[in-house]
């Protein structure tokens, strides 16, 4: 969100709806560009429109930027506009900047971490930049190459459906991060919305793709071990959920969320959600384990929902999609990226339909790549495999389902103030609240969806 959005949160409150938000930081961004010469200034490269909370290192990035795609010293433009919205993201924040000169024009989205310190440090929001640094500089464009080493070098046959990233750096010891990529909507992506189910044709995309991810892992982690060895990392917000970590209450609080949703004739899903109050760190921690994937361990995405993607339509039907957002990539088990999608993004009457031709069109996708890519998905990641690793990590979906679902169940105005929640845990070193709580105009919807997420779980035997 821009920072003129949350400077009007701090003073008062967070309680405006989206468009109000945008309507009050317009006003006052134009106030601030009246009271500079006509709000901007001019630096050694070009015209800077200087906002003055953002950090003069987005504009040194912007900068280089405008001189390496071919703008001239001294004669382009730098302005911002807007770039989310509230509740698109806890741990950055997104603005667009247009570099003009004479009639040429683009257009960036400009990602940094928050601004604010509390919410920076408490959130870890500088590791997941190093993180994501590593996926756009280093791991997209080794796993591009290696697909057309291998002779797959079309988007229709492979796996390149990310945002084109023009500059990523990551500094922890500044704490100073830009990540500047292309504004998708200018070529017709569009956000799939959050509060609604997804449907099979988004669905199908999303399988297709993911398998096709998971097929260049294994097939390189083959073909190039030592090349790959560099992305098996773990979860970089590991550190943060365990027993003694700060989301500990938080973790606990979600879970009762679950537990107080289910129906009193819901015996066998108290009784297991109970217990898994007491296992639930052991849990995130087993789940996470590369080696217990081993062999069928791959790079995942790692946070496969609805916000982390885009679509291109035709004729109003979904052609293509693209994956954005790679700061909670890691070296895991495949089933965490579908049973994260699967359980957060689908209903009950979605999986009960369409579950089992989800997972075939993953797996399907996924020979279709490595055959490509000439690997035999019988020696790399046979069928009956991926179902052992369903069994084995499919848990996984509650474990995630009690964060995201609460969340796409909740209105916009009704997300949590996080810079607050993040002063809070600050004095207090831990979360000791949900991050998302149940009202009347969600506990229905949430009820129902977190119920079907736990009885699924239960009945495809992961739980």
């Amino acid at each position: 969100m821009l920072l003129v959005i949350v400077r009007i949160k701090r003073n008062i409150g967070s309680n405006l709806t989206p468009a109000a938000e945008l309507t009050m930081a317009e006003e006052i961004m134009s106030s601030q560009r009246s009271e500079k010469t006509n709000g901007h200034e001019e630096s050694l490269n070009g015209t800077v429109e200087r906002i003055p909370e953002l950090p003069k290192y987005l504009y040194t990035s912007l900068e280089r930027l405008a001189l390496k795609e071919g703008y001239t010293a001294s004669k382009f433009s730098i302005s911002f506009d807007f770039g989310s919205t509230k509740g698109d993201g806890f741990v950055g924040q997104i603005f667009k900047a247009i570099i003009k000169e004479c009639d040429r024009k683009n257009v960036y989205l400009c990602k940094i971490p928050p601004l604010h310190d509390a919410r920076r440090e408490q959130f870890n929001a500088m590791i997941a930049f190093d993180r994501e640094t590593l996926a756009y500089d280093r791991f997209l464009p080794t796993i591009y190459e290696y697909q057309r080493e291998k002779g797959v070098l079309s988007a229709s046959d492979g796996f390149f459906h990310t945002p084109n990233c023009y500059y990523a750096h990551c500094d922890q010891i500044t704490q100073e991060s830009v990540i500047i990529m292309e504004d998708l909507r200018l070529r017709e992506f569009r956000l799939w919305n959050k509060h609604n189910i997804i449907d099979y044709d988004h669905a199908n995309l999303f399988m297709t793709h993911i398998g096709r991810l998971h097929a260049v892992s294994l097939a390189m982690k083959r073909d190039q071990p030592e090349r790959f060895e560099q992305f098996k990392i773990p979860n970089p917000f590991d550190v943060m959920l365990t027993a003694d970590g700060p989301f500990a209450n938080m973790i606990i609080s979600q879970l009762q969320m679950v537990i107080d949703a289910l129906d009193m004739k819901d015996t066998i899903e108290r009784v297991k959600m109970e217990k898994l109050k007491d296992t639930v760190f052991h849990e995130f921690d087993r789940c996470g384990k590369a080696q217990l994937a081993e062999p069928y361990t791959v790079v995942g995405h790692g946070d496969c929902w609805t916000n982390n993607m885009m679509f291109r339509y035709e004729e109003g039907k979904p052609q293509e999609i693209v994956l954005f957002d790679w700061q909670m990539m890691r070296y895991v088990t495949p089933a965490q990226d579908l049973v994260y999608f699967i359980f957060c993004c689908t209903d009950e009457e979605f999986r009960l339909q369409y579950y089992d031709e989800m997972i075939d069109i993953y797996h399907r996708s996924l020979s279709t790549t490595l055959s490509k890519l000439q690997h035999n998905v019988n020696k790399l990641f046979p069928r009956s495999a991926l179902d052992e690793q369903l069994r084995l990590f499919g848990r996984y979906g509650i474990l995630m389902a009690m964060f995201l679902v609460p969340m796409m169940c909740t209105r916009n105005e009704d997300l949590p103030d996080i810079e607050a929640m993040a002063q809070k845990m600050l004095e207090a070193k831990q979360l000791n609240e949900s991050f998302f709580k149940t009202n009347e105009s969600n506990q229905d919807a949430y009820a129902k969806r977190i119920r079907g997420v736990v009885k699924d779980c239960i009945r495809y035997g992961y739980f």
